[in-house]
């Protein structure tokens, strides 16, 4: 009774559509089958984080040492130093900046920590997979680098050495980022931190698309060890809520990035997002290596299924080394089907891949769930045209979290 006077009040004053809304987004993304490379899964207890009171509080905080300018954040502060803590310890880092909002904004504390106005960067390209925030028409051109393109070979997925040789003597960059958004292969580390020593080059890693992989040990384990800072997303290989992360063993570049925090690229750290993270990071110290291993083989069989199921993919017979897999968009486009047509047919029947070709294993590997085989040929069938979602929603029913718990 009480129930029902709520509804017929809400209806009255335009409230409640918005949480009905959120409610019919919950019921349909439980009833897909998730294959997004940008996105991962939390457990019940980060959600809980991610939802408590922490939600509703706010926060001050110049250096986390000297504590919140608000009352009532005792809490708060415990978390972060612990979560912090956690970082560093998950990544074998010296120190840990947990604050970021998204992994973009901790690229541009990065940028602005080590580079001068009028210096210049190198990048992969967006052509080669890079993240388009690098470009120059982004944050260079607000932050006031120049940036240029790291030569990188396609067919191979490695970046073109002595290519890059001859650029940095050309453009003497002051910092040279690694990483990418189509992300498949390792970088060998080695002679580009040599290259960066020879010419006077801070080494960045932006991890964002493969963070949860570096923490498990299962793709680039070299990072911290030749990059001068390691930096990235928290909710796509690494399954945290949406935020940022920057590690690094250099303590001259933390203290100038605990500068350009607040009140330069960001002002309220969202305690509750921070807490969930620090949830994650329980379990990755837990489960990491368990989880990226089976990460890394999913893509790998997927690859190899997707191929063996008649749907056209990039780089056999390796595939992919991450929790990524690309498909051949030149050869679909070749026959009229774009990677956003491929998308919409399969969100059709209930499997959900991004607009660009990537097919993502991230929160599949999560749900436990490791038949690659069966995967490969729902996909294969449903670009063919087939309506396959009742033997998706049936796959689905038997997936739960995994990896989860202290």
């Amino acid at each position: 009774m009480f129930g029902a006077f709520c509804t017929i009040l809400q209806e009255e004053d335009g409230l409640g559509k918005i949480i009905d809304i959120v409610r019919k987004h919950n019921e349909y993304r439980s009833s897909v089958l998730n294959l997004q490379a940008s996105e991962n899964i939390m457990s019940p207890m980060a959600r809980e984080a991610l939802s408590s009171d922490l939600a509703s509080r706010y926060s001050l905080v110049l250096d986390p040492r000297d504590g919140d300018a608000y009352g009532g954040s005792r809490y708060a502060d415990e978390i972060l130093h612990e979560t912090e803590r956690l970082a560093a310890e998950v990544y074998g880092a010296k120190f840990a900046e947990v604050r970021p909002i998204g992994g973009h904004i901790a690229a541009e504390m990065v940028m602005l920590s080590i580079l001068k106005k009028r210096e210049n960067m190198m990048s992969l390209s967006e052509k080669d997979g890079g993240y388009t925030g690098y470009q120059n028409g982004y944050l260079p051109q607000m932050l006031g680098y120049q940036n240029y393109d790291i030569p990188y070979n396609q067919d191979r997925q490695e970046i073109d050495l002595s290519a890059l040789e001859k650029s940095m003597k050309g453009t003497n960059p002051s910092l040279v980022v690694l990483g990418q958004s189509f992300f498949l292969k390792h970088y060998e580390l080695k002679p580009i931190r040599e290259l960066c020593d020879a010419y006077n080059s801070y080494l960045a890693y932006d991890g964002s698309h493969v963070m949860g992989l570096i923490a498990g040990e299962a793709f680039q384990a070299d990072a911290m060890k030749y990059c001068d800072v390691l930096y990235g997303s928290t909710h796509k290989s690494f399954f945290g809520p949406q935020g940022g992360i920057i590690l690094t063993n250099n303590e001259d570049i933390f203290r100038r990035i605990r500068k350009n925090v607040t009140w330069r690229t960001m002002d309220n750290y969202h305690p509750s997002r921070v807490a969930a993270l620090g949830v994650a990071l329980e379990e990755m110290k837990k489960h990491g290596r368990e989880y990226a291993s089976m990460v890394v083989k999913n893509s790998r069989d997927l690859g190899k299924e997707l191929l063996d199921a008649g749907v056209w993919v990039r780089f056999s017979p390796w595939f992919s080394e991450t929790h990524q897999v690309a498909l051949d968009a030149q050869r679909y486009r070749n026959m009229g089907l774009t990677p956003a047509e491929i998308s919409r047919k399969l969100e059709a029947s209930g499997i959900i891949i991004d607009r660009e070709g990537r097919i993502g294993t991230s929160e599949i590997s999560r749900m436990g769930y490791s038949n690659m085989g069966a995967v490969a040929r729902l996909i294969s069938r449903s670009i063919a045209g087939e309506d396959v979602r009742s033997e998706v929603s049936e796959l689905i029913k038997g997936l739960s979290i995994h990896y989860t718990g202290a």
